[in-house]
């Protein structure tokens, strides 16, 4: 059987949801990175003014049910332009194409939180698990090294989590604390963002 479907249907039975009503979907929040000990990320639409464009998240009437969860990292060019959000590419390491993230890695050393409504649905998970250091791709006629990092599958750096049904009217804070402050800063003339990225399956207006 099909892993998306035996996937589905495990959810609809766990979740209540018909199948009919589960499309798949991921939701994305980023956080920008600076000299604090702690970051948020909203994953609501109704508590975000200005997302970027690369964002994705649930809106007020939706429910997603979480399957796989990944924290990656990225660094953009500091006029942060709608193209410099969509050209800049993902990292589950402190090294991206355009610089080495300083002190980046406390991400990787940080514990992620996940409270739903009061109820603790992660209350301490090791940031380290989504760390992936991919190898590094050669030109196959110059054997000269691209600098581009291979990507081996699509869930590539995601962790599996039992199936939890959030909404857009729920109270969800999602943290990684690092237990201290430190400086994570880009090179010259770029910022840094934590990227909280969640697969799983939508259903819109649920709420309606």
């Amino acid at each position: 059987m099909n892993s998306i479907i035996a996937e589905k249907k495990f959810i609809s039975e766990r979740t209540g949801i018909p199948y009919s009503n589960l499309s798949q979907a991921y939701l994305r929040s980023e956080t920008l990175l600076g000299g604090l000990s702690s970051y948020e990320f909203e994953l609501q639409r109704n508590n975000v003014a200005s997302p970027n464009v690369t964002e994705r998240l649930l809106n007020l009437n939706d429910e997603f049910v979480i399957s796989h969860m990944t924290v990656a990292l990225k660094v953009v060019a500091d006029t942060e332009t709608d193209t410099d959000h969509l050209i800049s590419t993902l990292s589950n390491y402190a090294v991206t194409e355009n610089g080495v993230i300083t002190n980046g890695e406390a991400i990787y050393n940080s514990s992620l939180s996940m409270i739903i409504d009061r109820k603790e649905f992660l209350p301490n998970y090791d940031v380290r698990f989504f760390r992936r250091v991919p190898d590094t791709q050669f030109d196959s006629l110059t054997g000269t090294n691209t600098g581009q990092n291979s990507v081996t599958n699509g869930l590539f750096g995601f962790a599996p989590f039992e199936p939890v049904k959030i909404d857009g009217r729920q109270t969800i804070n999602t943290t990684i604390d690092l237990g201290a402050a430190v400086s994570i800063s880009a090179p010259t003339d770029f910022v840094a963002y934590a990227c909280l990225i969640v697969r799983g399956y939508l259903v819109v207006n649920a709420k309606s």
